[in-house]
C-alpha cells in the first residue's frame, strides 16, 4: 500500500514509521508526508528520508497531492487537524490514527497530545497507553486496530506520562500498520 503520513509536530511517530518501513516491519511504502504546521520538525524528518513533503491545511489540495502520489492509505501521526469528508469519503476505511490513550478513555474532540496526559494525571490513572484506530467522522471513534497499556503509577507529572506513552506509540504504530495491511487484503469494498 502507498501511504501518506500526516503530521503537525515533531514527527517522532513519522520517524518510527520511516524506520519501521526500513526494517520491513510492514510492507507499505511511505510516498508522501504532509504537515499542517509549517514549523513542524517532522517536515525535516520527511525530507531527510527523501520522501516528498508538503505543508497544507487545505483538504482539496491535500487530496490532489494524494491523487498525484497515488496514495492508497493515510496515516495520521500526530496530525492535529480534524479530517473531513473531503478525505474521509475517497479514503473510506483507508485512514488510521494513533492516539495517546487507551481509547475510548480520553478520546474525542479536544483530547490530543499533552491535554490527554494532563487529564490522565489529574484522574490519577495507574495505566495509560496508545491506540491505533480507524478514522471515521466521529473523532477517535473508529474501530480499534491495536492498543497497548503501560504502567504510569510512578509518573510524577503529565510530561513523564507523555514520555512513557510515546515509547508505546513508537512500538505499536508499525505493528498497527501491519495489521491494517492484512485487514485490507481480506476486505472487499
Amino acid at each position: 500500500m502507498r501511504l501518506a503520513v500526516f503530521i503537525s509536530g515533531g514527527g517522532t511517530n513519522l520517524q518510527a514509521l520511516i524506520e519501521g518501513e526500513r526494517d520491513h516491519l510492514f510492507r507499505s511504502k511511505i510516498v508522501l508526508v504532509l504537515s499542517s504546521n509549517p514549523n513542524a520538525y517532522g517536515i525535516k524528518r520527511g525530507r531527510n528520508a527523501g520522501i516528498p513533503t508538503f505543508i497544507s491545511k487545505n483538504e482539496e489540495k491535500i487530496l490532489d497531492l494524494c491523487n498525484y502520489y497515488k496514495v492508497e492509505g493515510i496515516v495520521l501521526a500526530g496530525y492535529l487537524q480534524i479530517v473531513t469528508n473531503t478525505l474521509l469519503i475517497p479514503y473510506k476505511n483507508k485512514i488510521i490514527n494513533i492516539h495517546p490513550s487507551l481509547l475510548p478513555k480520553y478520546g474525542g474532540l479536544g483530547m490530543y497530545g499533552m491535554k490527554v496526559h494532563e487529564k490522565v494525571f489529574e484522574n490519577k490513572e495507574r495505566y495509560s497507553g496508545a491506540t491505533v484506530h480507524m478514522v471515521t467522522e466521529e473523532v477517535d471513534g473508529g474501530k480499534m486496530i491495536l492498543q497497548e497499556a503501560i504502567d504510569i503509577s510512578n509518573c510524577k507529572n503529565p510530561k513523564e506520562i507523555q514520555e512513557k506513552v510515546l515509547t508505546v506509540e513508537h512500538n505499536i504504530f508499525p505493528k498497527g500498520i501491519k495489521i491494517w495491511e492484512a485487514s485490507n487484503e481480506t476486505c472487499i469494498d
